[in-house]
């Protein structure tokens, strides 16, 4: 019987040299049936880039034309509307899997049917470069990980997205992305698809290399605008959380004591984050 296929979902606005190395890694995954579904929101046109994906790794992909630009929340209901697959695993076009990440969580999820999701450990690369540099400048890093705890998970969201294999059956049933959240979809999903099984934590490997840049306020530290405080303060209504207070993944992290290592470089003098 052959393994189900799975869709990774990528979307994509301008970022090409890393659209492409996240490609490589969809195309360097030892579970058997993936296929890559990259959704331009709005932005460059990069169906040729797909198109030489499908030419030199003979591996299934499509590619989603979106304008005008939905957001991310949009832009990956788009691109699961257009998936293949009954499994589905998100990828931020600047983050890349490693070769085992889809196999383990899939393995995970079929010897434990109550599961309607799998996620592993990533390490965030912090990064002092452009947001389309390739390679990128790595200037830290933290591997970061930890089973599901409900107490824990209502203060702070702790599983990124492109951690994530869920079932296509789970997430219609849950009610897809919200698009009218701002910001904080990802864990606005995964507070109404908890009701519905078990998430999974997948110990042991990384799964997964997650970009968090540094620079001009990127997605490093905690300076965020008004959208992100808006949409923390909807999920505190919406599911009587506590009072929320924006973080980065890597904000979370530290905050549950996990260890931070800079690297320190001969040919910069750029200092790392406090």
């Amino acid at each position: 019987m052959p393994e189900p296929l799975i869709s990774v979902i990528i979307p994509t606005v301008k970022r090409p040299q890393r659209l492409w190395l996240a490609l490589e890694s969809v195309a360097a995954q030892t579970y058997p049936q993936v296929e890559a579904v990259v959704v331009n929101d709005g932005g460059l046109d990069t169906r040729e880039l797909v198109a030489r994906y499908i030419a030199t790794f003979r591996r299934p992909a499509r590619y989603v034309d979106l304008h005008p630009n939905r957001g991310l929340a949009g832009a990956r209901n788009a691109g699961i509307s257009e998936a293949a697959g009954e499994w589905i695993a998100l990828l931020d076009d600047d983050d890349r899997f490693r070769p085992a990440h889809l196999a383990r969580l899939m393995a995970a999820l079929q010897a434990h049917p109550g599961a309607v999701l799998a996620y592993d450990d990533v390490l965030i690369e912090i990064e002092d470069s452009g947001e389309d540099a390739v390679p990128p400048h790595v200037i830290g890093t933290c591997r970061f990980g930890l089973p599901y705890d409900r107490a824990t998970f209502e203060q702070d969201d702790f599983i990124p997205p492109s951690a994530m294999l869920f079932s296509r059956a789970a997430f219609l049933a849950a009610g897809q992305f919200d698009t009218e959240i701002p910001m904080c979809e990802d864990w606005d999903f995964l507070l109404r698809l908890r009701e519905r099984g078990e998430l999974r934590y997948v110990p042991g490997e990384i799964g997964v290399e997650y970009s968090l840049r540094a620079q001009a306020g990127d997605n490093l530290g905690s300076q965020f605008g008004e959208n992100r405080r808006r949409a923390l303060d909807l999920l505190s209504s919406r599911y009587n959380l506590p009072p929320l207070v924006p973080k980065t993944f890597l904000d979370v992290a530290r905050d549950l004591g996990f260890k931070i290592d800079m690297i320190e470089h001969a040919d910069s003098e750029k200092p790392g984050p406090a």
